[in-house]
């Protein structure tokens, strides 16, 4: 570690970036450079000083990416730094490298005024060194047999030309707590740069996007996308009235892609629920990190982390006393759409 320097990237340093990164190895052998490289054009808020990385001898060993985002706590949209694109060059692991870079991450991120930081991960002990919680409850996988016949009647694919606004209006509807409560932990979306981002970052294959069409109005959407023959939801939102749109969307979905299954968000929502089990559907629930065996890999969890507390307290307008976390962002309600994955 003494000849090793951290900064931010520099100008002109991208290609250099994603030669490190196209060491990660992903099991369907594309290339890493190629699925990183969506992480630095695509994200509206990238820029240079986002990346940390470590030299060593002139070389790039090891690196980690902030992505600064907004997430709704309590009422408020409150600055977060999502972390990504971790990784460290095989022959310079176990030295002590990725976590002096965390840690350096940490402080920036917290210099930059973010309160909160989320990341996605199995290394949950190692990330826990570094004041990460385990805070997600998994997902859940909807079974409903038969269900690849015709089409709802009121269900029908997403049109960019008739549809316009609709998404984000019924985003704000759910998100404000159409389904019984707010969606506290959901990377806020306040402007196009946000929804933009939310169909180009999250490493997912081509989208479907349904619609619910009611008597007069659009009263739900769903976006799903198939990963090796799962089908997933990514997101979804509702009126206040349109669980049974919801329904028959989730429905159409399946039907669409010939499937019986679709795994979905652990997003909670009684009269969602309600219906599928009236429906006769079965809903399979991944075992959360702390339900697993000692000796098991834990399912990817996302973590979460407090970069400052009594700037924390500020924000939400309380006194800095006790947990704040798990105050205003208890993990049984915890909500992160798979859209905003970074």
């Amino acid at each position: 570690m003494a000849d090793t320097r951290l900064r931010v990237l520099r100008d002109g340093e991208i290609e250099v970036l994603l030669d490190l990164l196209d060491g990660w190895p992903f099991p369907d052998g594309q290339r890493g450079r190629n699925f990183f490289r969506r992480y630095i054009e695509l994200d509206p808020a990238f820029e240079p000083r986002n990346v940390w990385v470590a030299e060593q001898g002139g070389e790039l060993v090891s690196c980690v990416q902030i992505f600064p985002r907004r997430v709704r706590i309590g009422g408020e949209a409150l600055p977060m730094g999502g972390i990504g694109s971790v990784f460290t060059r095989p022959d310079h692991r176990r030295q002590g490298v990725a976590g002096a870079l965390l840690e350096r991450v940490i402080d920036a991120m917290r210099e930059r005024g973010m309160v909160l930081s989320y990341l996605l991960a199995e290394r949950l002990r190692w990330y826990g060194q570094y004041g990460y919680r385990p805070w997600s409850r998994g997902w859940r996988t909807l079974h409903w047999p038969g269900v690849g016949g015709s089409l709802a009647g009121g269900a029908r694919r997403y049109d960019p030309a008739a549809d316009a606004g609709v998404l984000k209006r019924l985003w704000g509807v759910y998100a404000g707590g159409a389904a019984g409560a707010p969606l506290d932990g959901i990377v806020d979306r306040g402007s196009p740069e946000d929804w933009r981002s939310s169909f180009q970052l999250a490493g997912t294959p081509e989208e479907d996007i349904w619609i619910a069409e009611g008597s007069s109005r659009r009263t739900a959407y769903l976006r799903v996308a198939d990963f090796n023959g799962r089908l997933r939801a990514l997101e979804w939102g509702r009126e206040a009235d349109g669980a049974p749109g919801l329904s028959e969307l989730l429905a159409a979905a399946m039907a669409g892609r010939r499937v019986e299954s679709i795994r979905m968000p652990l997003i909670r929502d009684a009269a969602l629920e309600g219906l599928l089990a009236a429906a006769g559907t079965r809903i399979d629930t991944r075992p959360a990190w702390n339900e697993v065996p000692p000796d098991a890999t834990p399912p990817a969890t996302w973590m979460v982390r407090s970069l400052d507390d009594d700037a924390l307290a500020r924000r939400l307008g309380t006194a800095n006393v006790g947990d704040l976390l798990a105050r205003f962002l208890p993990p049984q309600r915890f909500a992160f759409w798979e859209a905003d994955r970074f």
